[in-house]
């Protein structure tokens, strides 16, 4: 049952995300699979904040302090100025990303790539 829930989950994501290292990132997020619901409503969160028609993207990084340690960023593309785009990643952090579970924190992370 547990295997059938995670595959629609990652099916569900994987309409609303882009995967860059699609193995990498589908092994990150089966070994976390705690944070789906975040993820989910994270797009919605971007979505509210960066307009309905965002391309997000998913991207694993390892820790080059941590040995072993990863994450999963979630970049916001977009073409707004760098003024405007990163206002509003400090608004969708302090109005939804900081009151999220500190262990979903720790394991991803959201930042803005300029198309």
């Amino acid at each position: 049952m547990e295997a059938k829930l995670r595959q629609a989950d990652l099916e569900a994501l994987e309409r609303l995300y882009i995967f860059r290292r699609q193995s990498e990132v589908i092994k990150f997020l089966v070994d976390n699979s705690f944070l789906f619901p975040l993820l989910q409503e994270a797009y919605e969160q971007i979505r509210n904040y960066f307009g309905k028609s965002p391309q997000v993207v998913f991207e694993v990084v390892t820790d080059p302090e941590a040995a072993g340690v990863q994450e999963l960023v979630i970049i916001i593309l977009t073409n707004l100025s760098p003024d405007k785009a990163f206002k509003k990643l400090e608004q969708l952090d302090e109005e939804w990303w900081l009151d999220a579970p500190a262990n979903a924190r720790r394991k991803l992370c959201i930042d803005v790539e300029f198309e």
